[in-house]
This record gives C-alpha cells, sequence and structure tokens, in this order.
C-alpha cells in the first residue's frame, strides 16, 4: 500500500469508524470495532479469528502484530 492509499485507510479507521480488509501473504486481516464501545479497535486474522483489541487506533497501529511485526510495519505489504 502506498503512502497516501495509507492515509485514506487511517482516516477511515481512526475517524470515520470504518471497517477494513486487508490481505497480507494471501491471508485477510480485518480491522473493526465493537459496536456501541467508543474504545475498542480491533485487529482480526480471518483464518482463526485470532483478534488483538486495542482502546485507540494509535495503538492498535503500533502495538498490533502481524506476522510476527507492528501493524504499522506492514503497511507497505497490505493490499
Amino acid at each position: 500500500m502506498d503512502q497516501k492509499s495509507w492515509e485514506e485507510v487511517r482516516k477511515a479507521i481512526e475517524d470515520e469508524e470504518q471497517e477494513r480488509l486487508f490481505y497480507y501473504n494471501d491471508e485477510e486481516w480485518w480491522v473493526s470495532r465493537l459496536y456501541g464501545e467508543e474504545k475498542s479497535f480491533l485487529l482480526t486474522r480471518g483464518k482463526d479469528s485470532h483478534t488483538q483489541r486495542f482502546d485507540t487506533a494509535q495503538e492498535l497501529f503500533n502495538k498490533g502484530i502481524v506476522d510476527g511485526k507492528p501493524f504499522i510495519e506492514r503497511i507497505k505489504d497490505f493490499y
């Protein structure tokens, strides 16, 4: 994913509370929210529904783990 696309996605997740689907190595990853809970950013691996929960989008971006690395470091590899 290029920088411009990432900024659009970041805004959709952080400001507009949208769910987003990403692919990394042909594997689905979802970013979503729990309805009715402001402080709930979820990062879920599709194949086994393993879910990581964070209080803020920034925490998800920095502490969410995708294939052993922080989410923010995998952005360039998402499609």
